[in-house]
Order: structure tokens, then sequence, then C-alpha cells
């Protein structure tokens, strides 16, 4: 434990920690009715500030929300619909379009152009321009090329792996750790079970050996941060490496769980969830060492919905991750500024994870001029009561087939290949059941040409995702 040193300037500017956890479903923790394990820590930032009842991601998949959150843009925008990759590493096999063909580049050299383009400017160049120290700790990518890469945009710190998942511990045979295989990821190629070391852990660029259960090593790697930087205004954005398959968890947290949940596999993910926890309770309980919890705004949010495949909760909503339906986009989302973000308060009208950018920048007095112009809004004026009405007046989603529109109560679903246009009243049908297109002729074709008009003004995604998922 690192000793107590208070920060001396009381005036500085505040810091910023942004946890994003990876595929945790809306009811996942216990402030949002999971009620087979208590996620204290992660709730406190709620208790201590707002809970929102109806944040999105800007995607139902990891790379493109990450994108969005990173620029406070929507990532269609500059191209990026879609993963940079399906692996931890560029993958090398033929990459094929759509209709089958091949695509214009191959193999690494098709992934290595893959990213955020220089044309965007992300929260990490934004505050180290400001004259913040920034960190990033955890999963990346946003793109595998160097140019991409978190050392060369804008972060200071960088303590990453690059791909879409990881192993948390490379020994599965450790009899102190519970290893368990939940779903296709587990199976195919290029997979985190048959990776080669413990998933290329980079720090500021450079290639380390991790022997430690990884989620406990980026704790200790963030906590490094927090006290090295103490002393001087930091913006650390942590990108967590749970509760995303495959499922390895420290012993000790899926025996707590023996006597309460019999089925093995929820067992182990909601064990992941306690391990979560207690790394972002480490993390909380490290700013107040330092006296910092005060001055300090901290968000916590997913990137998307568990997949349905997975023993995460999307409940009560249908679907989940790769989808837009509510399950895959609506996020656990909290964020707390003591002394400026009233305590306690639940709100209820539609945020975006592209509202964090825009949020912290303007709590910490960091000018966004030097970005394109900005999809996501400053939420604090709205949660203070200074700004009345809802920060957005319609919220827009597109990921390869899945599309839709949300606008006050009213959330328009399409699939457009298939014919696909559902109307969802999510006041009254909040799991998306009772289709009322038909009933509603005139609030469909408003949301469907609000759509249109927005999909029309957006660029040819940059790259095709080679993923099965999207083969359709």
């Amino acid at each position: 434990m690192s000793e107590s040193s208070p920060a001396p300037n009381t005036t500085r500017r505040p810091n910023v920690i942004v946890i994003l956890a990876d595929d945790m479903g809306y009811g996942d923790l216990s402030a949002y009715g999971n009620d087979l394990v208590q996620t204290a820590h992660i709730d406190s930032i709620g208790r201590d500030g707002v809970t929102f009842t109806a944040g999105y991601s800007s995607a139902p998949l990891c790379s493109p929300s990450r994108a969005g959150l990173v620029t406070g843009r929507y990532q269609q925008r500059f191209g990026f619909e879609q993963q940079v990759s399906s692996g931890a590493f560029p993958e090398r096999r033929e990459a094929r379009l759509e209709d089958g063909s091949l695509a214009p580049l191959q193999g690494e050299a098709e992934f290595l152009r893959r990213g955020v383009p220089l044309t965007e400017k992300n929260i990490g160049e934004l505050f180290k321009a400001a004259g913040y120290t920034t960190g990033v700790v955890g999963k990346w990518h946003l793109g595998h090329g160097p140019h991409f890469l978190p050392q060369n945009r804008g972060f200071d710190h960088s303590v990453v792996f690059h791909g879409n998942t990881s192993l948390q511990f490379t020994r599965i045979d450790d009899p102190e750790m519970v290893s368990l295989k939940v779903d296709f990821h587990d199976e195919g190629k290029d997979i985190a079970w048959t990776r080669e070391g413990l998933n290329q852990i980079r720090v500021n660029g450079e290639i380390v050996d991790v022997d430690q259960y990884l989620m406990f090593y980026f704790r200790d790697r963030a906590l490094d941060f927090i006290d090295q930087h103490r002393h001087e205004p930091f913006m650390l954005y942590f990108p967590m490496n749970s509760p995303v398959p495959p499922l390895q968890v420290p012993r000790v947290y899926f025996e707590r769980l023996r006597d309460r949940i019999a089925n093995i596999n929820l067992r182990g993910y909601n064990a992941m969830l306690l391990a979560q926890d207690d790394v972002i309770g480490a993390l909380l309980e490290r700013l107040k060492l330092h006296g910092l919890d005060r001055d300090t705004l901290v968000v916590f949010v997913s990137d998307n919905g568990s997949a349905a495949s997975r023993p995460g909760n999307n409940g009560p909503y249908s679907g989940g991750k790769y989808t837009t339906y509510e399950g895959g986009i609506r996020m656990p989302f909290m964020m707390k500024w003591p002394g400026h973000i009233p305590a306690g308060l639940v709100y209820d009208q539609p945020v975006s994870t592209l509202d964090i950018l825009p949020t912290a920048a303007a709590a910490c007095g960091v000018s966004t001029d030097a970005a394109q112009t900005l999809d996501g809004v400053d939420l604090l004026p709205y949660l203070t009561n200074q700004t009345n009405g809802a920060p957005h007046d319609v919220l827009y989603w597109k990921l390869a087939g899945y599309c839709a529109v949300r606008k006050g109560r009213w959330k328009l679903y399409l699939e457009p290949k298939h014919g696909v246009a559902r109307l969802f009243d999510l006041d009254t049908d909040p799991a998306e059941k009772a289709d009322l297109v038909t009933a509603e002729p005139a609030i469909f074709a408003e949301l469907k040409a609000l759509f249109e008009q927005w999909d029309q003004s957006l660029p040819p995604r940059a790259w095709t995702n080679i993923s099965p998922v999207f083969k359709k």
C-alpha cells in the first residue's frame, strides 16, 4: 500500500478516470438488479454520484464503441464501423469483402491500416495538449499500426494489449485458478486459449512478460499511475479486460459462490464480477488515500452488452452484443464528481458514451477546439438542473446489418438488408416485444427518415469486417 500523500495544491484541475468494462451486461451489477453478487465498489460510483438508467454505448461491439468513446464522435463519421481485428494480433489470413471477393489489402497490411485516423483527436491527445498527464491501462483495440497506438496518440503512459481479448492467466492448470470455456470465442482459430505468451502486453510499446493474473496486473499498473502522478492533474483511461471470456478467475472468488450459484459457468462469470469489483475498489481507495477522491471525476461504463452465448445478464432487455436491441447497447453507466454531481442522482434521459469526452473536458477546462465537431454533449448542466430537457434529441446506431434510432420514448430497430423495421415504445415496452410500425405509421416514418438522413451523411466504412458474425 502506498503511503498517503495528499496533493498540496487544492486549486488544481480535477483528475479524470474513465473505467470501461468489456462486454458487461446491463443487469450484471447489483445496482442494476443482479441479486447473485454484490458489486459494492462499482455501485458506490452511482451512490456517490449519478446512475444512468438509459445510458448507451455507441455500438454493440467493442472496437467501434471504443472509437466513439475516445473521440466523442459517432465512429461511423470516420469510417470506423466495425472491428479493427477479431484476434489479439493482426490476422494473417485472407480478408474478403461481403460479396466474397478479396479485400484490396491482404493479411497484416490490411489490419495495419485500420484504426482511428489522424484527423480525429482522442481523449488522450486533447488532455495531453491541455497539460494533463495521460495514461491508458488495459485493452486498446483501436488499431495495430504504429500511428494508431496509444504511445503515439496522446498517452504519456500505456500498458495495453492491442487486440480484442486476452487470457487472464497462462497456467490454466494452476490449482489456485479456475478456467472455463463458455462460447465460440473460446473454441475457434486465433482465440485466447491458443495464443502463445500472455497476450503480448506492451508497456509504452515494449513487450513485457507478465506472470500475474492479468486483471490484477492492470490494477497494479493503474495504481502506480495514480501514485506517481498524484501531485499533478491526470487523466487515466482504464479499459478493463473483464468480464469478457475466457472466464478465468482466482479460485477464492469462485469458491465464495459455491453455495450460491450451482451452474459452473454462471458462477465463474459472477466470480469475475467480484474480482473486477475489487479492482475498482482498489482504485477508489487509492484516490481516498491521496486525498483525491473529491477532486476526481470517475466514470464507469461498459463497451457493449453481453453476448447471448455467455452467462452475462442483459436483463430486462432483449438482444445482446452484436445487435442494436437494447441488450446490446444499453449499458450500466455511472459517474461521480463529489461536490459537483449530486450524490444518489438517478437520471432517466438517454445519454451516451459519446458524452464522456465532452463532459470530462468541460469539467477540467480542456479545450476540444482541435477536435472535429463532437456528437457527445457535456452532461454536467443536465445533471445539476442548469439546463432543462434531454441531452440528446436523437441517438443513432449502425453496425453492419444492425441499425437503430431513438427519439424520446420511441426506438426504431432496423436490419435494412433484410427489410426488417420494428418500432418500439420503450416507456411501456423496454424489452422490445410489441412492434408498433402498423399502429404508429407517422412515428415510424419520422424515425426512418431521421435515420436515412443521418446514414446518408456518413462516409463509406473504411474496412469490411471478416468476422463470421457479419458474413450476411
